[in-house]
């Protein structure tokens, strides 16, 4: 008896299996599904100058107090309703925003300006390591991250320092170089261009998510300077020169770049742009790869966490002095070219869009 009822008992448990095994299958594929992206080590915190803000707050009112004038005397000549607190994470958007506003001062006050924006561009980093050390904990505690908390870890993760950037040229070319072409790949990097300068002051309102976002209208000029606009401008320069949207597993992810209801992160976010095209096109290992309709990034204090992005609609030669730039925040036409970046300290990304996928 106790011997058939064991073979019931195992036939009952295999009867069982079997039966269930397909569902047992799907429980299995939807907790792999349900895997966290990144791990605990994936997390790098993100340089600062130091281990104590309250103590590089102190000495930054006073090291950088002539930058602080001059840029709460700009604040004040524009009209504008920002407040000078170095915590404020609008405030600091600003000062990294006259990283590129080369034009705007003379040279002997961005001399001034430059050192406060790379001491701005390190000083928020604590911040954002205290939301990388809470995902770590998270991690560690193996809870699982929602698609927000991961799309928010994977814009505060830093660029590796060993990825490529783009060297600048010692000497320069006095050739004026061709920029009538239309690459193999399908991208006319001149209707990247003339879409660059019709819309270098504007605002084309069929990209009204960014204005909407933030309550206002694309069409105000005065609400342009709500948002940070640099990478969503040159997007749309990339698309109207041919450049296809992709869709990846969503709007979050680092191999999608389309802009709908909803924008992927990296059409409008300068570093997510960065993760996006740094796989899709080629980042060129020096600017004399770079010409018109190419797009740069760039990286104010080398902390690995991109900063701007903007266009070459002018080459006239290999050097850095021969790239124009065009760009949105602060808006800008060819006022400016790569050789300021270069001689400011930034890393430059630059990406020969001749060489993207598409």
């Amino acid at each position: 008896m106790k011997k058939k009822l064991i073979s019931a008992l195992v036939f009952a448990v295999a009867l069982t299996t079997s039966v269930s095994s397909p569902l047992a299958a799907e429980k299995v594929e939807i907790q792999e599904k349900k895997q966290n992206i990144f791990s605990e080590k994936d997390i790098v915190l993100i340089k600062t100058i130091s281990d104590n803000p309250g103590q590089e707050r102190k000495m930054a009112m006073l090291e950088h107090k002539e930058a602080i004038k001059i840029v709460k005397d700009y604040i004040k000549t524009k009209g504008l309703s920002i407040f000078t607190n170095l915590d404020d994470p609008e405030y600091q958007q600003f000062i990294l925003s006259l990283g590129v506003a080369f034009d705007e001062f003379s040279e002997e006050d961005m001399k001034k300006i430059i050192p406060f924006v790379q001491f701005i561009d390190l000083y928020e980093n604590h911040a954002q390591n205290n939301k990388l050390k809470g995902y770590k904990k998270k991690l560690a505690d193996n809870i699982l991250l929602s698609e927000q908390e991961n799309a928010e870890l994977d814009s505060l993760l830093p660029a590796s320092p060993n990825d490529l950037s783009t060297s600048e040229n010692e000497v320069a070319s006095e050739d004026v170089v061709s920029i009538a072409t239309v690459f193999s790949n399908g991208y006319d990097n001149i209707k990247a261009r003339d879409y660059a300068y019709k819309w270098w002051d504007g605002r084309n309102p069929l990209y009204d998510y960014y204005a909407y976002k933030e309550g206002c209208s694309v069409s105000s000029k005065s609400c342009w300077s709500e948002w940070n606009d640099c990478a969503n401008f040159v997007s749309q320069a990339l698309y109207a020169g041919g450049m296809k949207m992709k869709y990846g597993s969503s709007y979050t992810s680092d191999s999608s770049w389309s802009y709908g209801v909803v924008p992927s992160y990296t059409w409008g976010g300068a570093h997510n742009f960065y993760k996006h095209w740094k796989s899709r096109a080629v980042v060129a290992s020096t600017v004399s790869a770079l010409q018109t309709g190419d797009a740069v990034n760039a990286d104010f204090s080398s902390d690995g966490h991109i900063d701007h992005t903007a266009l070459i609609t002018k080459n006239t030669g290999s050097a850095s002095n021969q790239k124009y730039l065009t760009q949105h925040t602060s808006d800008k036409k060819e006022t400016t070219t790569l050789a300021n970046w270069y001689n400011s300290g930034y890393k430059v990304y630059g990406y020969e869009m001749n060489k993207a996928s598409n």
